[in-house]
């Protein structure tokens, strides 16, 4: 007990140092998940036997993990503005047309590099496949960047997170049944899960909108109450949607996109803000627990395998397709670069290893490692890349 009052007295520092020290930190490009990813991994080797930590135990954290992405997604889709989408669709369409070359070509690379069969290599590729625009917020969050591209890394992040999981779980599902996918089946499933998604999402949604209309012209909630507005919504939308055998992720996210259409009051910018620091703040206590955890998996042993393939996850698997798609269009090439190369991965991967850690495939260590360092890794590069990027792509102007 007195060594977890211990860890959670510097968890409390880290915070405060974090807070004080924010402008600085962000002129030096050392964003929030650097931070505590980093106080993470000095907690977990200093305190790396006293902590005992069981693998096995990190799934409980599995419905927060899920929650925070959840709102997340709902946030980023309620600040995507729709008419530059609906007028700019071909990119994010092209970006998840790159999804099964992406994960095919990752598959390629578990199976030469890590001699893994098959399956397990699909597992992985697809554990490694969504991105998470929540980590190069700096360039998000530019200005500068023409819209179109920030809002199609931003709608890729939000739909593949959705995508990924029903074929994550039908895959491994099939691994541990020892029963070959049948791709009608599989269809079933993503039809399933997307046609519930969608309807709970605009049911909600409309309900939603027309509840804090009604309330927000009678004066019936108060300032110190809105922030949780826009983060209970996120929450009662994924629940309901997976309790309903639907896909929570993609629920969320187009909610998200209805409320940028259907609710657009001056103080939803407000709302927004609001809901994603509460929601940041328990992101960061989450990326100390990824510290802590990757500290264990990854600096007890050295495995080079397992950094050269999460390299390649990072700067390669979603590189070649996206660019392959990207050079018969008429996009700048200094923007098809941009776009291929953002592709961090982030919360949903971790989601996916948490997910892998309670089944019982024969390779769940190895491949929750894999994920591990591809997380790891993304957030330091795509971190520091983020004002480098838009100031590569401001070049051509």
């Amino acid at each position: 007990m007195e060594k977890t009052y211990l860890v959670l007295a510097w968890l409390g520092l880290a915070i405060f140092l974090y807070s004080i020290a924010i402008r600085q930190l962000n002129r030096a490009e050392f964003t929030g998940p650097m931070w505590f990813v980093l106080f993470g991994c000095a907690l977990g080797w200093y305190f790396q036997e006293s902590l005992a930590l069981r693998l096995e135990s990190l799934r409980e954290f599995l419905p927060l993990v899920e929650l925070i992405l959840a709102i997340f997604l709902f946030s980023d889709a309620a600040k995507t503005r729709l008419r530059v989408l609906l007028h700019s669709y071909q990119l994010p369409l092209l970006l998840l047309l790159a999804l099964p070359l992406t994960m095919g070509l990752a598959a390629l690379g578990a199976h030469w590099i890590l001699s893994l069969p098959w399956l397990p290599g699909l597992i992985l590729a697809i554990m490694l496949t969504p991105t998470d625009a929540a980590l190069c917020q700096s360039f998000i969050q530019d200005k500068q960047v023409p819209a179109k591209l920030r809002e199609a890394i931003n709608v890729e992040s939000g739909l593949n997170d959705g995508l990924c999981v029903p074929v994550f779980l039908f895959l491994l599902s099939s691994s541990l049944h020892t029963q070959q996918p049948s791709g009608d089946s599989l269809l079933m499933l993503f039809l399933q899960e997307v046609g519930i998604a969608l309807a709970v999402a605009l049911v909600l949604t409309i309900v939603a909108i027309w509840l804090i209309k009604l309330t927000y012209r009678h004066h019936f909630f108060a300032a110190k109450s809105s922030p949780f507005l826009f983060i209970g919504i996120a929450i009662a939308i994924f629940s309901l949607t997976q309790l309903l055998g639907g896909s929570g992720f993609i629920a969320v996210f187009i909610s998200g996109l209805l409320f940028d259409y259907g609710f657009r009051d001056a103080f939803k910018d407000k709302l927004i803000e609001e809901s994603e620091q509460i929601a940041e703040l328990a992101a960061y206590v989450l990326w100390v627990i990824f510290g802590i955890s990757a500290s264990v998996l990854l600096f007890t042993a050295f495995e080079w395998q397992v950094w050269l393939y999460a390299l390649l996850a990072v700067v390669v698997f979603r590189f070649i397709p996206v660019m392959l798609l990207l050079m018969p269009t008429r996009l700048d090439w200094r923007a098809q670069v941009t776009l291929a190369w953002f592709g961090p991965k982030g919360l949903a991967s971790v989601v996916l290893s948490l997910m892998l850690l309670g089944s019982s495939l024969t390779y769940s260590l190895l491949l929750t490692k894999i994920t591990a360092a591809t997380v790891l890794l993304s957030i330091f590069i795509f971190g520091v890349s983020g004002h480098l990027a838009g100031s590569f792509l401001m070049k051509k102007q």
